[in-house]
């Protein structure tokens, strides 16, 4: 017996309790994700959206040099309202993560988390000295109204006081999972996913100098792999989940391919779009293609692949 104590003990120091590590080990089996975060808070709390008049544009693209910027332009262009109606952010405080830092947060939420017995629901404060409040939460409702009072005042409030009467965030490292992080905060906003040829993305990201991050300073996009892993990343999600959050795809080949697509994004997201804008460049580094040999287009092929080839782009 005494044996069998020092034993256990021994193992405790070193992996932790027997029940400590099954609790572990089920919740990654279970594979927690934002997407299930989210869906959970959906289940608990209803947003009521019958006075939110907030329709925020979110514009998400497949990495880098993609055409981005251009079908930003195009957007603020917008001649629906007024002058100046519409102000999309570029990128803002692109590698500090904050999106996807609030997005993570949603990661525990699930069906045994967190209790109900936490969230304060005390006549006043004087009534908790006899109660159990080592864990003690505000409301889901606040945890909302929270989250999204950072971006009311970071994005929205700025925009307004420039003049703008809508807003949006241009993005190149999002996902999906984000996105429907963002439909939560705003049920009304809209979603853009922007593609483009990797190949083409590449060459020109080469002739841009390939040194951004997905986050700084631990994932570093320097190679043709991580290039092309990014871009297949985003673009599996874009393309099994956009329809799920209302959002409407945009392949950058077909902007300058007549009017089609430009006015489907009119409709979709409200605007009128100057399409003079499709011939005029603006400031920049253009889009100069870099030089990619065999080895580089042989790795991003086979980063890509077999997305790539299923939306249409081969070489």
């Amino acid at each position: 017996m005494y044996l069998r104590a020092t034993v256990e003990t021994i193992r405790n120091a070193f992996l932790g309790t027997r029940s400590a590590k099954a609790d572990y080990e089920q919740a990654v089996m279970a594979k927690p994700s934002i997407l299930s975060g989210v869906h959970q808070l959906e289940k608990l709390q209803a947003i009521d959206t019958a006075d939110d008049h907030e329709s925020p544009i979110f514009l998400f693209s497949t990495g880098w040099r993609t055409g981005s910027t251009l079908l930003q332009r195009l957007i603020i262009s917008d001649s629906s309202l007024s002058d100046s109606s519409l102000l999309v952010w570029g990128e803002p405080y692109n590698v500090c993560g904050i999106i996807q830092h609030l997005a993570q947060t949603m990661i525990p939420f699930r069906e045994d988390w967190p209790p109900s017995r936490y969230y304060y629901n005390a006549t006043t404060p004087a009534h908790l000295k006899s109660e159990w409040i080592a864990n003690l939460y505000p409301s889901l409702d606040d945890l909302w109204r929270g989250h999204r009072a950072l971006f009311d005042t970071m994005f929205a409030g700025p925009a307004k006081r420039a003049g703008a009467l809508r807003w949006g965030i241009k993005e190149v490292r999002l996902g999906i999972e984000h996105a429907y992080y963002l439909r939560w905060l705003y049920p009304k906003a809209r979603f853009l996913f922007l593609y483009r040829n990797p190949l083409a993305s590449y060459q020109s990201y080469v002739g841009f100098g390939r040194d951004c991050y997905y986050t700084w300073p631990d994932r570093p996009v320097f190679t043709p792999t991580g290039f092309g892993s990014l871009w297949r990343q985003l673009m599996e999600g874009f393309l099994s989940d956009a329809d799920k959050v209302g959002g409407l795809l945009v392949r950058y080949e077909d902007i300058t391919k007549g009017d089609e697509l430009v006015r489907k994004i009119e409709d979709y997201l409200t605007i009128r779009i100057d399409r003079s804008l499709l011939n005029t460049k603006i400031g920049g580094s253009g889009d100069k293609k870099g030089d990619v040999g065999r080895l580089e287009k042989w790795l991003l092929k086979r980063a890509v692949s077999p997305i790539a080839q299923t939306v249409g782009y081969i070489w």
